[in-house]
């Protein structure tokens, strides 16, 4: 399990993560995911690393709640 740092919503439907991975972090390019899941057999979900910082070891993952995104 990786520790979680700093949550924020940024608005009622973004919210912002930063979470403790020194080695997903370490290896970081632009344009990558990481898979999140809740637990051992929960879904797994693609999210683009936002932002990583090498010296602390953190990932930035952003997330829109698809139930509060107002329907097209």
């Amino acid at each position: 399990m990786f520790k979680i740092l700093k949550k924020e919503e940024w608005s009622p439907s973004v919210f912002a993560m930063e979470i403790e991975a020194p080695r997903v972090a370490k290896k970081a390019q632009a344009g990558q995911f990481i898979v999140l899941r809740v637990n051992e057999e929960g879904e797994r979900i693609p999210l683009t690393i936002a932002d990583f910082n090498r010296e602390t070891g953190a990932v930035l993952i952003v997330s829109c709640s698809r139930l509060l995104v107002p329907p097209l």
